[in-house]
């Protein structure tokens, strides 16, 4: 089998995408079914890719999305393939623009895709660079979290997403989900067909950094100044990840004489802003450490050290850090919300994420009942062991071979 993957140009800062990106290349490597992938890739990541994927079967398809040539090609065909599909469903018929739909791919530089002769083209996130290839194109659709928070978006967002997703669903061939809930949010709000719908399960039994070597707490203090004791929250600082109520529950343990701090890593986005407004009026700047993008070998040395891991995500298609957390021992608590209580499988460790008072609560029971934080991680042992059991290519596979041409 020969795939054909994408790997976005912002790829590294998109955080949990990214992290599925990586995870799902790596199963592709390691099985025997797939022969060939040509990685389609911008230049700014080919340096990335050659210092961490070694293997035979990749073959680097560069589009330099720092040219200005590409630039353009890619503006005029995103400008006439919007207008074509806007038109279509809005105003009047297909067929009438359909000459804008071949010339948008004429211009689109990802049309040499089409050359390569692969059986799938698979981008592992919402939106394909290209749509109307003669491979067949298969999206990763991680959420429509805009539907159920439009308030996190603003207007312009909000269109972006609404004309994007909707071209992706319906333009791409097939449409990948991890969890069975942005299956049953696509179907309901984009009325596609079931098995036009496949729930394939991300490799999460394995390590999704590879055999990296953990830095040492020592050098983490030394390096982040960080202290000894901390909880941990890997999130980019997007208004969902609920970086917010975790700070409030901080505060509110802080107020009891209990003296909390936090590590938070991932990119630092507008919201940020917001956080640090927070931290000042409440004086509290001591107790959060917001790190930005770390190496992996930090963050894998951050789960191990770590005295509690909490995710009080408002919205999540599947948490990362929290399947992070059960490959590196970390102690972990989360949200009650979407895939997260069906991956947890206990309710002692999960909580309501709009009440800070509830997250505190349980951050005091997990560090101050040992034997409570020891079953936290026998949970976490035996649900890894149930996710090792898994057939994870099988998922995948599936939808490539209904896809493959011939």
């Amino acid at each position: 089998m020969t795939i054909a993957f994408y790997i976005h140009h912002t790829a590294i800062k998109a955080g949990g995408i990214f992290t599925y990106t990586v995870g799902i290349l790596k199963l592709l490597i390691n099985s025997e079914k797939v022969n060939k992938i040509y990685l389609v890739h911008s230049s700014n990541l080919s340096e990335y890719i050659y210092n961490n994927f070694h293997s035979d079967k990749i073959e680097s398809i560069i589009i330099d999305r720092e040219s200005k040539f590409t630039d353009i090609q890619l503006k005029i065909s995103y400008f006439l393939f919007d207008t074509y599909f806007i038109y279509s469903h809005y105003f009047g018929s297909a067929k009438k623009l359909q000459f804008l739909k071949q010339f948008a791919i004429f211009f689109n530089p990802y049309k040499k895709v089409d050359s390569l002769n692969a059986d799938v083209f698979h981008v592992p996130m919402q939106y394909s660079p290209i749509y109307g290839l003669k491979t067949p194109v298969a999206i990763t659709m991680h959420d429509v979290q805009e539907l159920h928070f439009p308030r996190f978006f603003d207007s312009g967002e909000r269109m972006h997403r609404a004309i994007n997703t909707k071209k992706a669903v319906e333009q791409s061939d097939h449409t990948i989900v991890s969890f069975r809930h942005v299956k049953e949010d696509i179907i309901s709000f984009y009325s596609l067909p079931d098995d036009k719908v496949t729930v394939c399960t991300p490799p999460i039994s394995e390590s999704w950094f590879g055999e990296i070597e953990a830095t040492p707490i020592e050098q983490l203090r030394e390096k982040y100044n960080i202290p000894e004791n901390f909880l941990l929250l890997p999130a980019a600082t997007w208004q969902h990840k609920n970086h917010l109520a975790l700070l409030e529950a901080i505060r509110l343990l802080k107020e009891k004489g209990r003296e909390f701090y936090l590590v938070s890593t991932g990119n630092k986005t507008e919201y940020y802003k917001v956080i640090q407004d927070f931290l000042t009026r409440n004086k509290m700047e001591k107790n959060a450490h917001f790190l930005g993008i770390v190496p992996e070998e930090d963050l894998i040395g951050l789960y191990k050290s770590t005295s509690l891991v909490v995710i009080p995500t408002l919205y999540e298609a599947g948490s990362g850090p929290l399947f992070e957390a059960m490959r590196y021992g970390a102690p972990a608590i989360c949200s009650n919300v979407t895939s997260l209580p069906e991956t947890v499988q206990d309710e002692r460790f999960i909580f309501d994420p709009k009440h800070p008072s509830d997250i505190a609560e349980l951050i005091l029971r997990m560090t101050d009942d040992s034997i409570f934080k020891e079953n936290n991680l026998a949970n976490f042992r035996s649900r890894l062991e149930y996710f090792k059991s898994l057939d994870y290519f099988g998922f995948f596979e599936g939808v490539y071979r209904s896809l493959k041409r011939g």
